[in-house]
């Protein structure tokens, strides 16, 4: 939905056909979201219990848990001849969990089924982060054919836990399910919080402290930088093919440090043959041993977070003047895993000032993903609603995903009547139909559009 300036958000090369856009502060873009790749709540709670046994058979090599808020305060754009410019300042809430399935699967199963064999159960790894995001970005037409545009970011973080290297297996005996288990496992933390140790290097205790709101929101310690990328490429009058790499980015953390390390080499006998690790109570014996066992230091040094990078392909092809088709793929690398989302959808334009959208997607290892969007322009007012999978907001309970982008933009300088409108055609050749030229060679096509850039950029 290019027509929305949000839409830059997710490719800076997009460029809107008003001269100014203006994001009422606040209410200009609010993004909701939450995913699961592994099971609903309604899997969980199928039985009088909880479906852990269920719910394991469904869970992945690695699974992802996020959830996140992000407001954008402000947003601006402004177009000068081809070129197209935004500012936004937007406050992002991340948090995100990876649990590698042979662990529940050791949890609910116990470790009969893998007798005599090594397991690895790396990438339990937590994490999110608060950052505030400020973002200066350009967008330009090159040609008949191509617009790139790239975004410049300035970070400040607020708060973060993240997971550095993280590597656990374990092997058991084959006669009488000894344990033999090698862990090596770090975690960094920019939290007002204090970790508390006994003699002998255990953890005792954590100690959150009480935290001053303008400090923690005028925080400018945690400084970072980053790139957004995109390109636009016309490959027909009816196709155009889209490209993006979003968070290319990093923050280096400064205040309220904790950084936790623990390695070590643990072997727990076992017993018989009979009795496989699959009670709670010889459970708690095993974890108390393995606490004792692990060589645990913490520290306060400073740490190096990276956004976890996006990158966006995109094709769409315009079927008449109102009614358009499109493809998008989408791909997440959350700790070294990537996961990747499938978007089919169709739009059309419903009245005057109404454009609608409807889409099919697999999400999360899911295919009942049915999303709409609908985009109001009125005179300098205009109003979108985004969702991807708008059945999961009446049976949240069976949902794996939940998504919604809504917002309300100031649109200045928009093209008034057909004239106008063919005018901002020759800056982002997105072309709106209802002209039929005679047929001409290609050569002569592009040396025309070539001619009217040229003229334009003289303006």
């Amino acid at each position: 939905m290019h027509a929305v300036p949000q839409s830059n958000l997710l490719n800076p090369a997009v460029q809107i056909s008003c001269k100014y856009f203006v994001g009422i502060p606040v209410l200009s873009s609010i993004h909701l979201n939450y995913s699961n790749t592994a099971f609903t709540y309604n899997d969980l709670a199928s039985t009088d219990t909880w479906n852990i046994e269920g719910i394991s058979k469904q869970m992945h090599r690695k699974d992802l848990y996020t959830g996140g808020v992000q407001i954008n305060l402000l947003g601006l754009g402004y177009r000068h001849k081809s070129y197209y410019f935004t500012f936004n300042l937007t406050e992002n809430i991340r948090a995100y969990q990876t649990i590698p399935g042979e662990m529940a699967k050791m949890a609910v199963n116990g470790n009969g089924p893998v007798l005599g064999e090594t397991v690895r159960i790396d990438g339990f790894r937590p994490g999110g982060f608060h950052i505030r995001d400020y973002s200066l970005g350009v967008s330009k037409v090159f040609g008949p054919y191509l617009t790139a545009g790239i975004r410049a970011r300035l970070l400040f973080g607020k708060a973060n836990l993240t997971t550095g290297y993280s590597k656990v297996k374990v092997k058991t005996g084959e006669e009488n399910f000894a344990l033999h288990m090698d862990g090596d496992y770090t975690l960094n933390a920019s939290f007002p919080m204090t970790i508390y140790q006994d003699s002998e290097g255990n953890i005792t205790g954590i100690e959150v402290h009480e935290i001053d709101p303008l400090d923690y929101m005028m925080n400018r310690r945690n400084v970072g930088v980053g790139v957004d990328l995109g390109l636009i490429y016309r490959y027909s009058e009816e196709l155009t093919l889209s490209a993006s790499v979003l968070d290319l980015a990093l923050v280096r953390w400064r205040t309220d440090l904790n950084n936790v390390k623990g390695e070590g080499v643990f072997d727990y006998a076992g017993t018989d043959l009979n009795r496989e690790i699959t009670s709670g109570l010889l459970i708690n014996e095993i974890l108390d041993s393995l606490s004792n066992s692990m060589d645990l230091t913490t520290s306060t040094k400073s740490y190096n977070y990276y956004l976890p990078p996006q990158v966006f392909l995109a094709a769409s092809y315009r079927y008449s003047e109102h009614i358009s088709f499109g493809v998008v793929n989408r791909n997440v690398i959350y700790r070294s895993k990537l996961h990747s989302s499938l978007t089919l959808s169709a739009q059309a334009v419903l009245a005057a000032g109404f454009t609608g959208s409807v889409s099919w997607s697999y999400l999360n290892n899911s295919l009942l993903n049915a999303g709409v969007g609908i985009a109001w322009h009125g005179k300098g007012l205009q109003f979108h609603a985004v969702t991807d999978n708008l059945l999961g907001f009446f049976f949240p309970f069976d949902t794996r995903t939940l998504n919604l982008r809504v917002g309300m933009n100031l649109m200045l300088g928009c093209p008034r009547n057909k004239r106008e409108r063919l005018q901002e055609d020759s800056y982002n050749y997105l072309p709106k139909g209802g002209y039929c030229p005679p047929p001409e060679s290609q050569e002569k096509r592009l040396r025309r559009q070539k001619k009217v850039v040229r003229r334009m950029n003289k303006i």
